[in-house]
């Protein structure tokens, strides 16, 4: 999927579309924002000034402490791993 949304990205780029970069944007989830269960990924053209954005509520960036960080790591790595 990623191979071709790069293909897509060059010809967005080659095309006159404006473009001065290109976002991915791959939604997995309600939390997500998928309504409907699918894979699908954006490729969205960008340019300086476009009002494209994500926001994040100020305590996402909150970074959780190194031992809570290992933690999740190792759920991740066996989770993988299976």
């Amino acid at each position: 999927m990623f191979k071709a949304a790069m293909v897509v990205a060059e010809g967005l780029r080659k095309s006159g579309v404006k473009c001065e970069g290109v976002s991915l944007f791959l939604a997995d989830g309600e939390a997500a924002f998928q309504e409907i269960f699918h894979v699908h990924l954006h490729v969205i053209p960008r340019f300086r000034g476009d009002g494209f954005e994500l926001r994040f509520s100020p305590s996402y960036g909150t970074k959780p402490g190194r031992k809570e960080m290992d933690t999740i790591a190792e759920q991740i790595r066996k989770a993988i791993s299976k």
